[in-house]
């Protein structure tokens, strides 16, 4: 049984979190009462006006442009194919990976390849894949007749997004898979082999003990990946920052472009705060997911 904290300890322990919450505070903590206070002022290096207070002008100013309502709806469609897809293949292949196969570990070992590949790299990787001219996709559906001439995947505004989506859903899977490859691993088997003995088919077991034991690691894993693709800058700066047309254009990439190129910081840090608004949200419910957890296991 353990033993209540006395107060001297319990002060003890706190000490030695000091230096740890002090680094959180300067990393974490100040970036962010900085950049609110940011979004509650006028402050453009193109203009000669010297930054000023404008209260909420710039929050009032962003929701009736009609440029941020386009790339929050980018950002929707961005982040439900997303974690749609993820979720969908993660749970598949954690399923299959579960079984006893032949060569179980050489096969876990493969799937988790895109997970450990650095983020630049995958999407610079597929970038050449994409490539207009020179891209292996291109070559392949040309070869096997899909298509009639090479296709610029990411200079079309129809195909600009999926095609960025497909990267980061490879790149993100195995982390979905993992999650809930471990969650199946705690399952006990009796409750299949119980199962099996009332002639349940595979169905109805996957139905009524694997999904309803897995949703709590479900939800868990839903809640990462989409505070994972929300922030996802990478994979679209680097295969298309954000165009054609701002056809692939997210919330993190539309506030980094009014800082580092129009210069607006103000606006900058308004969408910033918005967007951690939102991801805070999905923070909340993410912890509340895991108390839960923690409190029935």
């Amino acid at each position: 049984m353990l033993r209540k904290l006395r107060g001297g300890e319990r002060l003890f322990g706190y000490t030695l979190l000091l230096p740890t919450l002090a680094l959180l505070g300067v990393v974490i903590l100040y970036p962010l009462v900085n950049g609110t206070r940011i979004s509650f002022m006028r402050m453009r290096l193109t203009s000669a006006a010297e930054p000023h207070y404008v209260g909420f002008d710039n929050y009032v100013q962003l929701f009736q442009d009609s440029e941020f309502w386009f790339t929050f709806r980018t950002t929707a469609i961005w982040t439900v194919s997303n974690v749609g897809a993820q979720m969908l293949l993660g749970f598949g292949l954690a399923l299959l990976l579960n079984e006893q196969l032949k060569a179980r570990g050489l096969f876990r070992s493969i799937a988790l390849v895109p997970y450990i590949v650095p983020s630049v790299c995958a999407a610079l990787i597929w970038r050449w894949m994409f490539d207009g001219s020179s891209g292996i996709i291109n070559a392949v559906l040309l070869r096997v007749g899909l298509i009639d001439s090479y296709h610029p995947w990411l200079g079309d505004v129809n195909t600009a997004l999926p095609a960025v989506i497909i990267a980061s859903v490879w790149k993100g899977t195995p982390f979905v898979m993992l999650l809930l490859l471990a969650g199946l691993q705690t399952i006990p088997p009796d409750f299949y082999e119980a199962a099996a003995i009332d002639g349940a088919s595979s169905w109805r077991r996957l139905k009524d003990i694997t999904i309803p034991l897995l949703q709590p690691m479900l939800a868990i894993a839903m809640i990462l990946t989409t505070v994972y693709t929300v922030n996802n800058f990478n994979a679209i700066w680097l295969m298309t920052q954000g165009g054609p047309l701002g056809s692939t254009e997210i919330l993190f990439t539309s506030a980094y472009k009014r800082a580092f190129e129009r210069y607006d910081f103000g606006m900058a840090a308004t969408i910033s705060v918005v967007l951690f608004g939102i991801l805070a949200i999905f923070g909340a419910i993410y912890i509340f997911l895991v108390e839960r957890q923690e409190q029935s296991g």
